[in-house]
């Protein structure tokens, strides 16, 4: 029996260049999602159908909720921030990489002990000159290994002591081990090699059971891995060719969630794929798992299922959001990335 209960849809009606990010944040019901380019951070509520965007200044790489509710822990271009998730303020702002300007931050992620990981990526396709890190509560950073590339899809198993990893330009899939109470990893090694005619690995989730679900670059698609004996158990079509990164949502965790790009893309792939750009929703059959949240030292556990969240378009009192296109900016033409760097590397 297929996973996949429906089609992918648009739910967010906007053309981004690049869409990326895709978090669940269980206590504010809302999905967390970046347009990288656009230099926007966004909250999508699916219960009302309204998406809500706010500029940041710059690139924007990705985001996690925090213990603190009503912050978000954010990757920007050469460092870690803390932001108030209503007004886009930066509360305290930790430096990665600054002496290094042609790399800048990427995906990342809360593992086990509530601790975020994040990658860097070259902007100029140099080849291992990024790296991987862990900011710990007190905001201090590690540099957990090098030799990277582009650094994307980051996610855990259950009990936490195994970590799956992925630097896109090697288009594997990567296995750790994890230490849950120090949250150092090891012993890093090549899982999944991912056949080119899937597209380039990029953003990842995992389910609750322990199934990896990987968005496709240049693939039009989402994969799902069975990481126990490194099979392909599902290959799921959205129409838009770059699908950048996936997370499962709602009130039963069982909605994912997939943001998509238009940069790199011609006339004739927009015209095949006139949803690039857009976030997409897609019942399945199975759940997903709460996420981690920055400086939480307990234990996410999946919560009971619960009905999903209404599809009923009214706006929130006190908020001037829109539903529909247009909700999200998009300004490539202030954007550091480039359709050519995109090409070759996915972000």
């Amino acid at each position: 029996m297929s996973i996949q209960a429906d089609e992918p849809r648009i739910v967010v009606d906007v053309r981004c260049d690049l869409g990326e990010g895709a978090i669940w944040d269980d206590r504010a019901a809302l999905l967390y999602w970046v347009d990288i380019a656009g230099r926007t951070l966004n909250h999508f509520d699916p219960a009302h159908g309204q998406n809500r965007s706010m500029s940041m200044g710059e690139q924007v790489s990705t985001v996690v909720p925090t213990v603190d509710d009503g912050q978000v822990l954010v990757g920007l271009e050469n460092s870690v921030a803390v932001v108030n998730a209503a007004t886009g303020e930066r509360l305290r702002e930790v430096p990665l990489e600054a002496d290094m300007p042609e790399n800048r931050c990427n995906d990342g992620k809360c593992g086990p002990g509530g601790r975020f990981y994040i990658g860097t990526m070259s902007t100029v396709r140099r080849i291992g000159t990024a790296a991987l890190y862990r900011v710990d509560h007190d905001y201090s950073v590690d540099r957990c290994f090098g030799g990277v590339t582009v650094s994307n899809g980051i996610c855990w198993s259950t009990d936490g002591r195994t970590a799956y990893y992925i630097d896109t330009p090697t288009t594997n899939i990567d296995i750790l081990d994890c230490d849950p109470e120090s949250g150092t990893l090891s012993n890093r090694r090549s899982l999944i090699a991912v056949p080119a005619e899937y597209g380039k690995p990029d953003g990842m989730t995992i389910d609750s059971e322990g199934r990896l679900w990987v968005a496709m670059f240049h693939g039009a698609c989402v994969t799902v891995w069975d990481p126990e004996n490194a099979e392909l158990v599902e290959k799921i079509d959205v129409p838009a060719k770059n699908v950048t990164s996936v997370a499962f949502g709602d009130a039963d965790l069982s909605t994912l969630y997939i943001t998509t790009a238009k940069i790199g893309l011609g006339r004739d792939d927009i015209a095949r794929y006139p949803g690039s750009g857009a976030l997409f929703a897609m019942r399945t059959t199975t759940t997903g798992r709460p996420p981690y949240r920055f400086g939480d030292t307990g234990a996410a556990e999946a919560p009971a299922a619960e009905s999903g969240a209404g599809d009923e378009l009214s706006n929130l009192p006190g908020e001037t959001t829109e539903s529909g296109p247009n909700v999200a900016e998009d300004d490539p033409a202030e954007s550091q990335a480039s359709s050519e760097d995109h090409e070759s590397a996915p972000e």
